[in-house]
């Protein structure tokens, strides 16, 4: 053999020695690794935080405050924990623990809304001073903190507040302020301000006649049976009214809506004038809703606008959003050609023109670009979510804000206040997370970070997607296949078939790992012990 084959050959067996060593170092995952909770627990390294100051983005951090230029990606410190806890002390205010409490909701001053136990604080980072203190009482919850005027309604118990004054007095069964019809139809709170921060609309609910039902907590060390009022199908369901209150002069109004009995109120919203309150009604069937106006000062209906029906369902799921730019003009979301999508109205209820349309569904809307007249959302298909924008004078849609990145996987983005710029977190099946932040016009990116594979240096199932037919013949279902790192084609495996036909939840993803969980992960790889 020759100098050079003699090479040749124990370079192949320096190369196969390495890879048999690899293999044999590669670490299964344990269920510690794949749970969240697990003490260790493995995932994509992430940017907690990250929100909106106008147009530019703040990065918070545990001791530092960072703001990011957005057209190029660079940092400053805008200020420091160590500063704030000084000032904070020197006023007998608390302790910040990290940076992740704040938020900055007001976009024309140097100030942000930092949330401790008990209390809400305006602080003025430019000149390191506390602007205002908002006290609360103890034991509060579902907290709804008023950016215009400092107010904050909260519940204790069943009872609902303002800062530190009770605006209902209820007994046992009836609850105020908190989320009604067992959380269905986008109803995730109780309290609604309105825009200048003059009223506050809340949900009433009565559910005194509704059956107890017995939920046993076992989290304590003896099991405690704790009661819930739960309408069974078919059962006496609970009665809902709307209440309006003034802290101007503590007065209370509810909308005259009549008996409602079997009947949902769903998704509130305020006119921009304060002077009106829209919601869409529905009754128990769920296949007849109406968008209802009524009267801020008297209760009284002033309108139907428009009512929806179908034979089988009728599902909203989102309030009205009124045009910044045009007090005349809102946003209607609606299900009505098979998917969801957005309708453009005017206040007298006519229909200007229907904004999106296709075989795919508006998942949110993000913001406005009032500049350029367009509303931005994000847009479901089959697998993945992405980004977009549409006119709302002509109906033209923009291609992904994403183009210059990707287009593929799950995009979730937050818009700045004047809509030109979004930060972007995404996955897809082979990157775990990255974070852009993206200029809406122009499409050009900076990135904020890119996340390694949390899994690197482990045995990992191999992952397959694809598409079946329904029995229609028709309609692709999407599955998801979680193969064992060594299958071998020639046997067979046990399988476990886990299927979710409810709405609202994507089980097969583009995103990472393609929406699978750390127990399927965990499963396929111990499938291999078991074949026939």
């Amino acid at each position: 053999m020759n100098k050079r084959g003699y090479l040749l050959l124990m370079g192949l067996l320096q190369a196969l020695f390495i890879t048999n060593v690899m293999a044999q170092e590669l670490k299964t995952p344990t269920l510690e690794d794949l749970i969240p909770g697990g003490e260790t627990y493995r995932y994509a390294e992430n940017l907690y935080g990250l929100q909106w100051w106008g147009d530019e983005c703040i990065k918070p951090g545990i001791d530092t405050l960072f703001v990011i230029n957005p057209k190029t990606g660079k940092e400053k410190t805008i200020t420091t924990r160590e500063i704030v806890n000084k000032v904070l002390e020197e006023n007998q205010s608390g302790k910040l623990q990290h940076f992740h409490s704040v938020s900055f909701p007001w976009s024309d001053k140097e100030q942000m809304l930092i949330k401790l136990p008990g209390k809400y604080i305006v602080y003025d980072f430019k000149n390191n001073q506390i602007v205002s203190t908002t006290a609360l009482k103890k034991e509060a919850a579902n907290q709804d903190y008023c950016t215009t005027t400092g107010n904050v309604a909260y519940t204790v118990g069943n009872n609902l507040y303002i800062n530190e004054n009770a605006i209902t007095d209820e007994s046992e069964g009836v609850v105020c302020g908190q989320s009604v019809h067992r959380n269905e139809f986008g109803i995730s709170k109780g309290t609604f301000w309105s825009p200048k921060g003059n009223l506050l609309a809340f949900y009433h609910m009565d559910e005194s006649m509704v059956t107890q039902y017995p939920l046993v907590d076992i989290t304590q060390r003896i099991a405690e049976v704790n009661n819930i009022r739960y309408p069974m199908a078919g059962m006496t369901s609970h009665l809902v009214t709307i209440g309006i209150h003034n802290p101007s002069n503590g007065k209370t109004l509810y909308l005259k809506a009549g008996d409602p009995t079997d009947r949902y109120f769903t998704n509130i919203s305020w006119a921009p004038d304060e002077k009106s309150l829209y919601l869409i009604e529905l009754n128990r069937d769920q296949n007849h809703a109406k968008l209802c106006q009524y009267n801020a000062e008297t209760g009284e209906l002033m309108a139907t606008l428009f009512e929806e029906t179908h034979p089988k369902y009728v599902e909203p799921q989102q309030p009205i959003v009124f045009l910044p730019w045009d007090a005349t003009k809102f946003i209607y979301q609606s299900q009505r050609d098979g998917f969801n999508h957005l309708y453009l109205y005017d206040t007298t209820g006519k229909l200007i023109r229907q904004l999106t349309e296709g075989k795919w569904l508006v998942s949110d809307i993000l913001g406005f670009n009032e500049k350029k007249k367009e509303v931005l959302f994000s847009a479901n298909d089959a697998t993945g979510r992405n980004n977009f924008s549409v006119n709302i004078r002509t109906g033209e849609r923009s291609l992904p804000f994403s183009m210059y990145t990707t287009t593929e996987g799950v995009h979730n983005a937050i818009a700045s206040n004047s809509g030109r710029y979004v930060i972007d977190n995404y996955s897809t099946p082979t990157l775990p997370r990255k974070i852009d932040i993206i200029d809406t016009q122009t499409g050009k990116s900076v990135n904020l970070l890119t996340a390694a594979n949390p899994f690197l240096g482990f045995k990992m199932p191999v992952i397959e997607t694809g598409t079946i037919k329904a029995a229609d013949g028709v309609t692709d279902i999407y599955y998801r296949l979680i193969k064992p790192a060594d299958m071998d084609p020639n046997k067979k495996y046990p399988a476990i078939v886990y299927v979710y036909g409810g709405p609202h939840a994507q089980m097969v993803t583009g995103g990472w790992q393609n929406g699978a969980r750390g127990w399927d992960i965990y499963m396929a790889n111990k499938v291999h012990h078991v074949h026939y």
